[in-house]
């Protein structure tokens, strides 16, 4: 992977993300492709919104379908990222499956960036549990890079706590992960908590190397994008567009 600064203002930059010979300009965002129920298909986004680098589940995928490889079951010749189903596990509590075979299903389908399993702690926790939870995903880390060389997410967690965020990033850093994704922070996105995140993300910032892209899991909503580009986020996801359409809702510009 190579991320190539092209400018900067504030935290904020503009770089290339090239990764297998493929490139994109960041800031950038990634839509979620859920491949049970293919609203726009990836290779229609491209077509009609230049889109060329997505997200998608690999737990979904390894439920639900058989992939020998992931881009001829997508039909898209850009970047594919895949979480690893730690949302499921925030929704629902547990998976079956660990951290091992996700990680090597991922090796499996040819997915250009892999996600391990983190532990996505809620905000406001009580510390303990926060503290316990980011262990474990520290752990699940270092498992993971050991069974992965091509690219990989190194997810921060830490809950609201800025020490544990502060503890993840540098041990995180550590494992010199390709991106740095910061998560669990739906649930403040969701309550509008702008200040809480600002916090997370400079703390954060503070102690990844500048070098790799940061990507703020979750956030899809527009009102974030201007401030968190401020803040040094580099890539972003939703599944805004198929939650809206379901509503009848839609953006403009």
């Amino acid at each position: 992977m190579i991320f190539e600064l092209r400018a900067k203002d504030g935290l904020g930059r503009v770089a290339k993300l090239s990764i297998d010979g493929k490139s994109i300009e960041t800031p950038s965002l990634m839509p979620v492709i859920n491949p049970n129920l293919p609203l726009i298909t990836p290779k229609e986004m491209k077509k009609l919104f230049k889109t060329d680098i997505i997200i998608t589940n690999a737990y979904v995928l390894y439920r639900s379908f058989n992939i020998k490889d992931i881009h001829k079951f997508l039909d898209f010749d850009g970047i594919v990222v895949t979480d690893s189903g730690s949302f499921q596990l925030m929704q629902y509590g547990e998976i079956d499956i660990t951290n091992k075979e996700i990680v090597e299903y991922q090796n499996k389908i040819n997915v250009d960036v892999a996600t391990f399993l983190d532990i996505p702690t809620k905000p406001y926790v009580n510390y303990e549990k926060a503290k316990k939870d980011l262990d474990i995903t520290i752990e699940r880390g270092e498992e993971a890079r050991i069974l992965r060389e091509k690219e990989l997410n190194g997810t921060i967690q830490g809950s609201t706590y800025l020490d544990l965020r502060k503890y993840a990033s540098l041990r995180m850093s550590k494992y010199d992960f390709d991106i740095y994704p910061i998560g669990a922070v739906v649930p403040l996105l969701m309550n509008y908590d702008f200040p809480k995140i600002t916090e997370i993300v400079l703390t954060c910032k503070k102690y990844l190397p500048l070098n790799k892209p940061v990507h703020l899991f979750g956030a899809g909503h527009p009102l974030i994008f201007s401030i968190a580009v401020l803040l040094g986020c580099d890539l972003f996801d939703s599944a805004a567009y198929a939650l809206y359409a379901k509503d009848n809702r839609y953006l403009t510009p």
